[in-house]
């Protein structure tokens, strides 16, 4: 991509914005976007099938996120087109950053994502055709090299290079990547509307890792 350092920077001032004026995000959740190579988004149906593998799964009209239901054993995850790729936001979720989740995910495109919890445990995830190429832990972005680093090289260097050094802001560079990858923002005005959503039952199907299917 182009270096645009004014651009990197209006990103990561919008996250940063968006976590000060949305402080739940800052606790738990998992923002994923996939990237169809046609560009045709997949349906929502076809991302319920493609994250639970086959097993149970449910797809229901648009609700706001505070309208999901969160019983124990149920996983909901929002989910919808935005332009050519398509959003999948968890609240206290990860159903998103799992391996073999972003494989199927991937398959026929892309998909960047990040995830932590309340714990600390925190991803920032790429996949493409089916392979799981990038797997980070965001919050020590300082130490983000080899192979992870050289696949998404020209974003994750923006950030190292922006970042002030405050531990709290790996959270918006996190999601700055994420911008970054797939051209697609997280916003205010999308966590307070109403989207369509999925519901799973874990477990969600694990698929045993072999060629082009994993890393």
């Amino acid at each position: 991509m182009n270096d645009d350092r004014p651009a990197f920077a209006e990103i990561f001032s919008h996250y940063r914005k968006l976590l000060r004026e949305e402080p739940w995000l800052e606790v738990a959740m998992c923002w994923t976007v996939v990237v169809p190579h046609d560009h045709r988004p997949f349906s929502v149906a076809d991302i319920g099938f493609r994250v639970s593998g086959g097993t149970r799964h449910e797809v229901h009209e648009a609700a706001p996120l505070e309208a999901l239901p969160y019983d124990d054993g149920v996983h909901p995850m929002t989910v919808e087109p935005a332009a050519s790729a398509v959003m999948m936001f968890e609240n206290n979720g990860f159903l998103g950053s799992l391996p073999e989740v972003l494989r199927r995910l991937s398959r026929d495109g892309r998909v960047c994502g990040v995830y932590w919890n309340v714990e600390g445990d925190n991803r920032l995830s790429y996949a493409a055709d089916g392979r799981v190429l990038v797997g980070l832990d965001a919050m020590f972005w300082d130490e983000w090299a080899g192979d992870d680093f050289a696949v998404l090289e020209p974003e994750l260097r923006a950030m190292t290079e922006l970042l002030s050094g405050d531990e709290d802001d790996w959270q918006a560079a996190a999601m700055t990547v994420v911008e970054l990858v797939t051209g697609v923002r997280l916003t205010g005005e999308w966590l307070s509307g109403a989207h369509p959503y999925l519901t799973f039952q874990w477990p969600v199907a694990v698929e045993a890792a072999g060629p082009g299917t994993g890393a």
